[in-house]
């Protein structure tokens, strides 16, 4: 036999089995596209010379890793459904005397193939929608095009470098379960079910355990510092429950179904349930994964709707005045001098200061006690456990704030903005003051407008316990310490944008106290933000687009092979009176039952994820509850919507495969 004859004998294979290797391809030939696109996007020259490009690039980057790990898994994964699927077509080729080795030939041919078309395709395709994906990122960070789209070599290649990785490990995983089987066991292997499971109830409990966990910790984590190390360990919770739940907890549920008689020996049911005992490992792993995909999905574009939409609150929450000028000390005459600044480049702009803020303070982190806080360098290494404290004097306080509150030398006001704080004393370094007032708005600075939610401000009684305060921190923390500032802020101009020209000298002046400032505009970081928000809204969208199509095409497989796997159960029943009505009443109650757990599961998901992600969003500078509810019930209806399409397609095609 040689070389011609494989090369037929496999594009005849694919061909009689395009029902399951057509998908497949497309699949392959999307991923490919995709990953170009994004690996195109993410050497594109124009991002160096924007300003706030470097975010824009590394968010792209990010957006590849996820792509490429996320490709090498789904893909591995959906061709053992192609594997399974052609094991009785294999085992028959060795009954009629192929060895293996000649298999093993076959199969590399039809990886080649598919291979081939795969990356010439995907590519080609990539560069033909290069543009029109170049084109929405820039409309999403509001520039123009500034350069041609021309093929794009180190793309290609990366392309050809991952895809070809991953076609050869499927290329060795199909000859391994090939090659470890024997001819009969492949003539059966499509039709091979599983003995019925018992009633998993020890891995149920652990399932309910798991997901409680994950649930618990993400409605009830409210410090700042440690919300993103939580978030994780809640994913990971919740993956784990939401697996054991789909395996164990859902042939434990069908097993009490079963004892139910008045349900169970409805003809309708009876057929569901029965089927559903026997296959529930393979449907199992097939929905948790459904389930997880959703869930994904429904994250991304709930969370980067809402920073793209919400990104005028962003800008308000971030910079709370036009102009932010930090300098590194707060001696007098560094204030001095400052103030002098501002006030003559003001006038040289010939504008006027509206709001201003002006006042010196020092913030540093610290453990809490349960009794007080505690400063040790050590202390930085853990940090979940600290709390930011922002100290300030009594008189920027009440200049500030137009009040005239007074304090004994053993008193502080307590300013707890996202904190809870009900103690009557505050106690640090040794020493113990007692709160005289305790207030839930805080003082605008730095740290807070950029997302340092729930962070204590405390009001010292004079400017020499401040001097104290930083003393001893830097004492504490040796060259970890924070280092004084004096913070100023106003609005300029028409009180939103201030011009260039004044952001310009304001910055050439700060340059000439020979001391370390920073200059921010709102105004000129503005198009920074768009560069990172609309990268993020961006990938999102990416992502969140192979994740549905990565779970279109796992829906469809499993509808597919279950429908072949019932084929012959429901010809039976057809032979012993069962009508077509009843048959399709059947499929109905199986698929209703099945199919739509996934979706509901991810939307309780969402659900207890709200608070979670509503907290990761504030340190992104967005705060605003409302509009990520509005975000995550949108999306959660649009994705339900598409999620009852592909079910009435694929259960149109379950009921054509069992009515053969």
């Amino acid at each position: 036999m040689n070389n011609l004859f494989y090369t037929r004998l496999a594009i005849q294979n694919l061909k009689k089995n395009s029902a399951v290797t057509v998908p497949y391809l497309l699949t392959c030939i999307g991923s490919v596209m995709m990953y170009y696109i994004i690996s195109s996007l993410t050497v594109n020259p124009g991002f160096a010379r924007m300003r706030g490009g470097g975010s824009m690039a590394f968010i792209l980057i990010l957006g590849c890793v996820v792509m490429a790990v996320f490709s090498v898994m789904f893909l591995i994964y959906t061709n053992s459904f192609l594997v399974k699927r052609r094991k009785q077509e294999f085992g028959l080729f060795q009954v009629l005397g192929m060895g293996k080795k000649h298999l093993a030939r076959i199969m590399a041919i039809e990886t080649l193939l598919t291979a081939a078309v795969s990356l010439v395709s995907g590519i080609l395709l990539g560069f033909l929608l290069y543009r029109v994906f170049a084109l929405l990122l820039y409309r999403l960070m509001k520039l123009d095009i500034s350069w041609d789209f021309s093929f794009v070599p180190e793309a290609a290649f990366a392309c050809v470098k991952l895809f070809g990785v991953i076609f050869l490990v499927i290329l060795f995983y199909n000859i391994w379960q090939v090659a470890k089987a024997r001819p009969v066991e492949m003539l059966a292997g499509k039709q091979a079910g599983e003995r019925e499971p018992k009633a998993p109830w020890l891995l149920a409990v652990l399932g309910v355990i798991s997901l409680a966990a994950g649930y618990w910790i993400a409605v009830s984590t409210e410090r700042t510092a440690m919300i993103i190390f939580a978030f994780f360990i809640a994913v990971l919770f919740v993956i784990a429950g939401t697996g054991l739940l789909f395996t164990a907890g859902s042939v434990t549920l069908l097993k009490l179904l079963k004892k139910n008689k008045g349900y169970y020996y409805q003809t309708r049911h009876f057929i569901s349930v029965s089927g559903m005992i026997y296959r529930m490992k393979q449907n199992a792993a097939g929905l948790s994964v459904i389930c997880l995909l959703s869930t994904a999905v429904l994250v991304m574009l709930s969370s980067t709707v809402s920073l793209y939409v919400g990104l005028d609150d962003v800008m308000r929450n971030r910079f709370k005045r036009d102009y932010v000028v930090t300098v590194y000390d707060y001696s007098d005459d560094t204030a001095a001098k400052t103030d002098g600044i501002v006030e003559s480049a003001l006038k040289d702009a010939g504008e006027t200061a509206k709001g201003l803020v002006s006042y010196r303070y020092v913030s540093f982190a610290a453990v809490d006690t349960g009794d007080g806080y505690e400063v040790r360098e050590e202390n930085l290494a853990d940090y979940n456990s600290l709390d930011y404290l922002f100290f300030m004097t009594l008189e920027d306080y009440n200049r500030i704030s137009g009040q005239n509150v007074s304090l004994r030398d053993d008193q502080v006001m307590v300013l707890a903005d996202g904190m809870r704080y009900d103690r009557d004393t505050f106690s640090i370094f040794g020493r113990r003051y007692d709160v005289a007032g305790l207030k839930g708005q805080t003082v605008e600075d730095g740290m807070d407008a950029m997302g340092s939610v729930g962070s204590l401000h405390i009001v010292l009684p004079n400017f020499s316990q401040l001097e104290e305060m930083e003393k001893k921190q830097a004492e504490a923390y040796g060259e970890a310490k924070s280092r004084p500032i004096y913070y100023v802020a106003f609005d300029a101009g028409d009180g939103k944008e201030g011009s260039a020209r004044l952001y310009k000298d304001l910055e050439e002046r700060l340059n000439g106290l020979g001391l370390t400032c920073r200059l921010e505009s709102a105004a000129m970081e503005r198009g920074s933000f768009f560069y990172l928000y609309g990268g993020l809204f961006f990938v999102g969208l990416f992502l969140g687009t192979l994740f549905v199509m990565a779970t279109v095409l796992i829906i469809y497989y499993k509808q597919i092979s279950e429908g072949y796997e019932d084929k012959k159960r429901f010809e039976i029943m057809q032979n012993v009176g069962l009508s077509a009505r009843e048959i399709k009443s059947a499929i109905r109650s199986q698929m209703l039952t099945m199919f739509f757990l996934p979706l509901v599961t991810a939307a309780v998901h969402i659900c207890f994820a709200f608070p979670m992600i509503a907290r990761l969003l504030a340190l992104l500078n967005l705060r605003n509850v409302g509009l990520f509810a509005v975000s995550t019930a949108g999306a959660v209806l649009l994705f339900a919507v598409f999620y009852g399409v592909i079910y009435g397609v694929t259960s149109k095609k379950y009921y054509e495969i069992v009515k053969r």
